[in-house]
């Protein structure tokens, strides 16, 4: 599910800000990388959100017909519209105060889904205890035929993660070893339980 910036004074139909350009952002920082400008809008909001119970997985931000700002939060027992819209809240509230974007923007809030992409090391620390695929990168047990693995996301460290396969084998693999990797629940299972 997603939740889009609410309309307020001062913002178009759309969302985005319509403040008028200031001379910060007609200054080199409005060429800011966009991921420093995205690493600048975690470190604000991060913190904040876990206040709320819970975590951002995921920030966004990018050139689509606009500018987009979008967070992508989750929580163990998921994520409903009601989230969004407090966490919506309480980001706009929280750029609008530090302005670490130097242009207007959309700002969009978003669930990861059940088949979330898993890409950065904390990705896989927050998914512990879930089941997972993934492929091997190239030489990472080059003696496997089969690269593609489905497990149970035991322990995910520093630099390494370690899955436990459904035939019991234990593999320790480096983050950058772990190719397309994502979230993999038995939704078969998940079915027939809901179905009892």
């Amino acid at each position: 599910m997603s939740q889009n910036r609410p309309e307020n004074k001062g913002r178009s139909a759309s969302g985005s800000e319509n403040r008028p350009k200031s001379k910060q952002e007609n200054g080199p920082e409005n060429n800011e990388p966009e991921n420093t400008v995205a690493q600048k809008i975690e470190q604000l909001v991060e913190g904040p959100l876990t206040h709320l119970g819970l975590q951002l997985l995921d920030v966004d931000y990018r050139q689509e017909g606009g500018w987009v700002v979008r967070l992508v939060i989750d929580q163990p027992q998921g994520v409903t519209l009601e989230d969004c819209q407090a966490a919506s809240r309480l980001a706009e509230t929280l750029l609008d105060e530090a302005d670490p974007v130097p242009h207007e923007f959309r700002l969009e809030v978003t669930s990861p889904g059940l088949f979330r992409p898993l890409t950065r090391p904390r990705h896989f620390q927050q998914s512990v205890g879930r089941t997972i695929r993934l492929t091997l990168g190239e030489g990472i047990f080059p003696e496997r035929k089969q690269r593609l693995v489905r497990g149970a996301l035991e322990q995910a460290g520093e630099e390494t993660l370690l899955l436990v396969l459904e035939d019991g084998q234990r593999l320790e693999i480096p983050y950058g070893g772990a190719r397309k990797a994502r979230l993999d629940p038995d939704l078969t299972k998940d079915f027939k339980s809901s179905g009892k």
